[in-house]
């Protein structure tokens, strides 16, 4: 039976969203915000989340305490506050309302979530790219040129190797630098991929793909090297089989806004439209099967792997009588009726054969016959001869 590679890459995998990964952001408020502001957070949250991973919820703390709402810092009455919950639930990070006064404060409250001009570039430069580097700068100038020149040969070791891989890229890694000075302005970014949101001395480093996906884990200090990074690096280009662990393909994505122009930008340069029901239905098998996937039972059904794929074989027997092959017109066809439980199994008639010892007995008596036939023709034959002598 032969082997088929995989249809997709890890890299295209990345920009499947599978719908199953949303962040939920919180927008607590009470009786003292205005209906006025309600409504416009509203609308600017149907603007900005509609094309997010991110849920947006209104709460009222007014009509009722929130389970959440206690992760939230102290709280300003009659000012909406926000809080950023993971996928999983299990991080929070609040979002302030702007406290200097601006024309539309619900605007920048709302678009910090899925928006930052560090977010703007790594969509941008995510669709074409094979991957991309976040650097993040530490506050220690020769730890961060270590780091960034390993980042630098990361790169320079897997491109030469892209043309080789089993879906080339055109387009090499890249980096994109967050410096010291900007991190405050991209703290959800940094929450959301599991770095540090704030300055501290080591520089970090993490290798994104497709939709935002992070691959591999968040790299910091003396673990910035080329070959963790290369390594990552290397997974991004490979086949999506089985035996390849699925935790590469599961990262963690940063919130982000996904609208009409990153879909067309992607399908340009995917070749398929990763937005797809089939293709997403297709992915979501693939991510399904392996190591570290859910489920990954080792006692499956053995038409797992068939099931799996939507491809199933059947073995279709035809019952062909030696009439109807040898062109005779077939018996008409009784009406069908229904099988009782445990039928008594019916002898077919077979053609009588003759016994063996009799054939053989027959064949002899024929024999003695003829036999005894030649001769009396012999003697009559020679006494007749004797006679016409005689009388001459």
């Amino acid at each position: 039976m032969a082997g088929h590679a995989c249809r997709y890459t890890v890299r295209d995998v990345g920009f499947a969203d599978l719908g199953n990964e949303r962040y939920t952001f919180f927008c607590f408020i009470d009786d003292e915000v205005s209906g006025a502001q309600v409504d416009r957070l509203g609308q600017v949250a149907s603007v900005l989340f509609g094309d997010a991973n991110v849920r947006f919820q209104l709460v009222n703390l007014a009509k009722g305490d929130h389970p959440q709402a206690k992760r939230l810092p102290k709280r300003t009455p009659g000012v909406p506050a926000g809080l950023l919950l993971s996928p999983a639930g299990e991080l929070a990070w609040p979002v302030n309302f702007p406290a200097v006064k601006q024309d539309n404060p619900e605007w920048s409250f709302l678009s910090s979530v899925v928006s930052s001009p560090t977010r703007d570039v790594l969509i941008k430069k995510l669709i074409p790219a094979y991957a991309v580097i976040l650097f993040v700068e530490g506050t220690d100038a020769a730890q961060t040129r270590r780091a960034r020149a390993a980042v630098d040969d990361a790169i320079k070791a897997i491109t030469p190797l892209m043309p080789q891989m089993p879906k080339p890229v055109e387009h090499p890694p890249e980096v994109v630098v967050v410096a010291a000075k900007r991190i405050a302005g991209e703290s959800v970014l940094l929450w959301s991929l599991g770095l540090d949101a704030g300055p501290v001395p080591e520089p970090q480093a993490v290798v994104l793909m497709g939709r935002g996906r992070r691959v591999g884990q968040p790299l910091r200090g003396g673990l910035v090297t080329r070959s963790e990074l290369q390594e990552a690096l290397a997974v991004v280009g490979q086949d999506c089989e089985c035996g390849l662990d699925r935790v590469w393909m599961q990262g963690e994505r940063f919130p982000l806004s996904w609208g009409r122009a990153e879909r067309t930008a992607a399908y340009a340069a995917l070749g398929f439209d990763p937005d797809n029901p089939q293709v997403k239905g297709e992915i979501s098998r693939i991510i399904s099967r392996g190591p570290n996937s859910q489920p990954n039972e080792a006692a499956a059904s053995s038409h797992f792997e068939q099931l799996s794929l939507g491809y199933s074989e059947e073995l279709i027997e035809f019952n062909i009588e030696p009439e109807e092959l040898l062109g005779a017109d077939p018996e008409p066809v009784a009406e069908a009726k229904p099988v009782e439980s445990d039928p008594e199994p019916v002898a077919e008639a077979k053609p009588v054969e003759p016994d063996p010892e009799s054939s053989a007995l027959g064949q002899v008596n024929t024999l003695w016959w003829t036999l005894g036939i030649i001769a009396v023709a012999t003697l009559a034959g020679g006494g007749l001869l004797l006679l016409r002598r005689s009388g001459n």
